[in-house]
């Protein structure tokens, strides 16, 4: 133990669920993840905001602050709706991405528990499960995870380091991905960044067309539309298109945040898969990353290693280093969930 480490104690450590309309801790919130040792977007204020005005969607937020008033740590998640299934709280679900954050290492996981205890209480109730996905190697909260019940599973991903010369990343990336970015080059595409309610509606109807292909459900517009009249101004998004002449025919949305770009949403026009846009815009926006400082790409997951996902493969080829940080998930209601994970694979197969 450290000597020059004050031990907490449950009487020095108050929790709060933050409100949308308590914007002085928001900004707050953001603030702290923003200079945090293992920064997350979806831990901000900002993100917590951006699911506010999500249809769908209902973002949780919980700080610890000590009798100071100095902020210990927080956490943001959120609650989907999947309404597509069935109406309701009964299909919902809550997802945090990269949280806890902790402002020290956290001595015995104190705060890092008390938030994950006081989330469980909130959402145990209200959706079928609680899903946390971890962003850093971080053992010791794995070890917590698993101590409060969360069960773990391998969840991959790829991480791209962006601070090598734009060549070595370049010869990273395998030889049928060059080729592909090299065949959008010759046929002329152009990415343009999203400046317009009209390009933003070619957006989401790109996203949309790939999402049906794939039998995935999409996001309601709003989300969409947040993240472009908010993130997007404030430096935490970038929204582009891939134009072959007059012809928008793919879409990418990344979060840009404390130098990490992570890649989210992907789109692109089904008669266009020849042209190569999805890699073209891939590479485009790391050039863009390399050029403006960031350091790190992060593709966003990969799926589990046991199952066969397509978009890892995809991901694969860009070069990055492959990590399996897992996934940890609480389920609160087993019986409605597998009647609910049987509709969605019978959706899928019609």
């Amino acid at each position: 133990m450290n000597p020059n480490r004050t031990s907490l104690k449950p009487v020095d450590v108050i929790l709060k669920r933050v409100s949308a309309s308590d914007s002085s801790t928001i900004n707050e919130i953001t603030k702290f993840a923003t200079s945090n040792k293992y920064p997350s977007p979806f831990q901000s204020g900002a993100m917590f905001n951006v699911f506010e005005k999500t249809k769908g969607c209902k973002p949780i937020a919980i700080v610890a602050k000590n009798t100071d008033n100095k902020l210990l740590g927080s956490i943001v998640a959120t609650t989907f709706m999947d309404a597509g299934i069935i109406i309701g709280k009964l299909v919902s679900h809550v997802t945090c991405r990269g949280g806890p954050l902790l402002s020290s290492d956290d001595e015995n996981n104190f705060t890092a528990r008390l938030l994950l205890k006081k989330l469980l209480e909130i959402t145990k109730d209200e959706s079928l499960y609680t899903r946390i996905y971890p962003f850093f190697d971080l053992p010791q909260q794995y070890s917590l995870l698993k101590n409060i019940g969360f069960k773990h599973e391998d969840w991959l991903n790829y991480l791209l380091d962006l601070t090598l010369d734009e060549e070595k990343i370049w010869d990273k990336v395998s030889k049928h991905r060059r080729k592909g970015i090299r065949k959008a080059e010759k046929l002329g595409l152009e990415m343009v960044d999203v400046s317009t309610n009209s390009n933003l509606q070619t957006t989401y109807d790109l996203l949309q067309e790939s999402h049906k292909s794939a039998k995935i459900p999409l996001q309601d517009k709003s989300l969409f539309d947040t993240i472009y009249h908010y993130l997007v101004r404030h430096n935490f998004a970038k929204m582009v298109l891939a134009y072959r002449g007059e012809k928008p025919i793919a879409s990418r949305v990344v979060l840009t945040f404390s130098g990490i770009i992570y890649d989210w949403y992907a789109g692109s026009a089904s008669v266009e898969e020849g042209s190569n846009a999805n890699e073209y815009l891939v590479w485009k926006i790391i050039q863009w990353g390399i050029q403006s400082g960031h350091t790190l790409f992060d593709f966003g997951g990969a799926g589990t290693p046991d199952e066969e996902y397509g978009p890892r493969e995809f991901k694969r080829r860009f070069g990055g280093k492959m990590v399996n940080y897992g996934r940890y998930t609480i389920v609160h209601k087993p019986k409605i969930l597998k009647l609910v994970e049987n509709l969605y694979n019978v959706r899928r197969m019609v």
